[in-house]
């Protein structure tokens, strides 16, 4: 299964949660991912409808597509997360690659931990 480079990936932007995100139906190389952005996959139902309905660290069974986020998505300890149609909403920016959604969202630096005391 081949797995696709963000820099040369098409994206459109949504809301995942109400966080901006990335989304595409392709699987994506988690290694091409910039440091500080997170990627998901998501589920759809098994009538596939189109409904998206789980978000998760690695879908093998009804890959809907990956999302590529800024802000954390908190899942459950077994990875993964039950989402509702209205959590996914499309056409909400006009990001269309992973270098405009970097420079449009920067990535929340988290300052190194101090051995000060």
């Amino acid at each position: 299964m081949q797995r696709l480079n963000t820099k040369k990936e098409a994206f459109e932007e949504v809301t995942i949660l109400d966080k901006p995100a990335l989304f595409t139906t392709k699987r994506i190389d988690r290694n091409s991912v910039p440091r500080g952005y997170h990627l998901y996959e998501v589920r759809h139902d098994d009538d596939c409808r189109g409904d998206a309905i789980q978000i998760a660290m690695n879908v093998t069974e009804n890959h809907f597509g990956s999302l590529i986020t800024r802000d954390v998505i908190r899942l459950t300890p077994f990875g993964e997360l039950d989402i509702k149609s209205k959590d996914l909403n499309y056409g909400t920016g006009d990001c269309r690659s992973m270098k405009a959604f970097m420079e449009k969202y920067p990535s929340i630096a988290r300052p190194p931990k101090s051995h000060e005391r």
